[in-house]
């Protein structure tokens, strides 16, 4: 059963140091397009540096290895994967698991650290003379230097599941999968180890809770910080506050600030002391700053958003951007949430990863 770190306890584990964030004071921004290119963006002159060209048309997710070395890029007909070397901005390998008539689309991928085999989300689509026959889902283990796929993980429970994420350690040695509970299953075996019932209270007298579960930028590798939500009982109103997960040791901290709000997008600033989301409801956007130490909303500010953001804390800690959909990014400062100007690409963007200088081989 997993272990619940009330408010009342220790206060929340912070992901990095103050002096950590100083020494990471740019980064590097890898963005897709509705073209063959990933836009790579460099913050500290908020310019495209250089261009990297991929093979198929729209890479449309971008995601990072363990050790920021590679991209693994899914184009938008989600048939095939390729792998970018960062080192050379450039396309080393790539792999598919389509052959003839029979079409397998991957919506999900996980990279084992060590970049040797990935796990697989897929669906397969066999063309006949009078229709197609839909088979699948699977989670498949995929050997990327054999390209082959390897084995078929079997589903905990035998309970097919239609939607799921999955994530590898830090470690490599286990797989985690988030449905209805996070399922712990040992890498090589693919036996399940442990279980967070989440689709169970944490803690009585709570709501079933919800959270993200994907690491942000400045969070430490093995945990995620996100806006958590849960149902109070007792008044039947939804609440929300922050919430760290620690998967390795089945635990995640929380505080919660009252009732739950149309919040959209989270970034942790470096040094994980603040973090950032935007209020948005129709006519209505405010920036939102999060105290992460004396577990409070600091701040509120007004500001003419859009219907769809994200947004990211710079590596400096001195800017925040707001971005998503279309081909802008808007630049505000950190300290007064003062618009500064907007940068504009060529292309509109799809998917992109965020990776600070300095570390990997991203710089």
């Amino acid at each position: 059963m997993a272990r619940l770190v009330h408010p009342v306890a220790v206060v929340i584990a912070l992901a990095l140091s103050a002096a950590s964030a100083s020494a990471q004071a740019n980064a590097l921004w890898y963005i897709g397009t509705y073209s063959n290119d990933i836009l790579v963006w460099d913050e500290s002159t908020e310019s495209v540096v250089d261009t990297i060209r991929t093979r198929h048309f729209i890479p449309m997710d971008v995601e990072p290895n363990a050790s920021l070395n590679r991209l693994y890029v899914t184009d938008a007909s989600m048939q095939n994967v390729e792998i970018v070397d960062l080192a050379t901005r450039s396309v080393v390998d790539e792999f598919t698991l389509s052959e003839g008539r029979v079409v397998v689309r991957i919506s999900g991928l996980a990279v084992r650290p060590d970049d040797e085999k990935a796990v697989v989300f897929a669906k397969r689509y066999t063309r006949l003379r009078d229709r197609y026959v839909v088979e699948g889902p699977w989670l498949l283990e995929y050997d990327l230097r054999a390209k082959q796929v390897t084995d078929t993980i079997p589903w905990p429970g035998g309970h097919e599941r239609d939607r799921v994420g999955f994530r590898y350690s830090p470690d490599g040695g286990t797989l985690y999968l988030f449905a209805e509970d996070i399922i712990a299953l040992d890498a090589e075996s693919f036996e399940e180890t442990r279980r967070w019932k989440i689709s169970e209270p944490l803690e009585p007298g709570l709501g079933r809770p919800s959270f993200g579960t994907a690491p942000n930028t400045y969070d430490d590798p093995a945990t995620a910080t996100s806006i958590f939500r849960m149902t109070d009982p007792i008044q039947n109103r939804r609440m929300m506050g922050i919430a760290q997960v620690r998967l390795a040791e089945n635990e995640v901290d929380f505080f919660t600030l009252g009732d739950a709000q149309p919040m959209r997008g989270f970034t942790v600033a470096p040094g994980g002391e603040k973090a950032y989301s935007f209020l948005s409801d129709v006519g209505r956007y405010e920036f939102w700053e999060f105290d992460l130490v004396n577990r409070t909303v600091s701040r509120r500010h007004p500001f003419p958003g859009r219907p769809r953001m994200g947004i990211q804390a710079s590596a400096d800690g001195k800017r925040l951007f707001v971005y998503v959909a279309g081909s802008t990014i808007d630049v505000y400062d950190r300290a007064t949430f003062e618009y500064l100007r907007t940068v504009t690409f060529d292309q509109d963007m799809t998917g992109g990863a965020v990776i600070p200088t300095g570390v990997g081989s991203g710089s």
